[in-house]
């Protein structure tokens, strides 16, 4: 099948999709009041903008536009969620201990991210933690003033430079900003994170390295080879 054709058929499925959530009254306040009844005591820790990655003991959530929405998926020993995170989420308030999120508050601007970390302080208990992971533009910023050839030629971050046409410094650094023509719609810092954490109300906000912090299944959640452009950040509901 030729790649016309498979984009024509992919965008296809996605539109009975999204029909079939709508007759299903997926997008519906009746549909989130079923989920939070099967999700009520069975769930304690969200995985968001989970990705392929699908962790037992977690509900993990992607918002994907053309994918069956707002079906809740058993995979393995943990749930599956295609759901949109800035809507009302599909657990109750207080009813979580952990929300980690890696490399996906980057795909929301800066209004959306706030919102969205307003959403898990919202779900979590008091004393939960969110962790969030992204790319640092401090990291990216100390190297472009070093002009560190090392850095910005780094197999790695040559191959997670989505704009094949960047070949400088400048080009590279501004590509991890836009990501593939806008995917990525903010670029963090620690301070950044900082700011829209204690703005929706949390505390303790620290940065801590890779596999650092209180939150479970890192080595799963966040993976290693990322390292080399991450800032890591946790914080915990008062």
């Amino acid at each position: 099948m030729s790649k016309i054709w498979s984009k024509r058929v992919y965008k296809m499925h996605g539109f009975f999709n999204y029909v079939y959530s709508l007759l299903m009254l997926r997008y519906t306040a009746f549909n989130l009041s079923l989920l939070h009844r099967r999700l009520e005591c069975a769930i304690d820790r969200m995985h968001i903008g989970c990705g392929d990655v699908i962790l037992d003991g977690w509900l993990n959530v992607l918002y994907e536009r053309r994918q069956e929405y707002d079906r809740l998926i058993k995979k393995g020993r943990g749930w599956f969620l295609n759901y949109d995170l800035l809507k009302a989420w599909p657990v109750k308030d207080n009813s979580l201990a952990f929300v980690a999120g890696s490399h996906v508050i980057e795909h929301l601007d800066l209004n959306d991210g706030l919102r969205l970390v307003q959403q898990a302080y919202q779900a979590l208990k008091g004393g939960g933690v969110i962790r969030l992971s992204c790319p640092d533009m401090e990291i990216y910023a100390r190297h472009y003033l070093a002009r560190d050839e090392a850095f910005f030629n780094h197999p790695l971050i040559r191959e997670w430079c989505t704009f094949k046409a960047a070949e400088t410094h400048g080009q590279i650094f501004m590509a991890k900003a836009y990501d593939s023509g806008g995917a990525h719609k903010w670029f963090y810092d620690y301070e950044s994170l900082k700011n829209i954490l204690e703005r929706a109300g949390f505390v303790e906000v620290k940065k801590v390295g890779h596999l650092q912090g209180a939150m479970p299944d890192l080595p799963l959640l966040e993976p290693a080879a990322r390292e080399l452009e991450t800032v890591y950040v946790e914080a915990v509901k008062r």
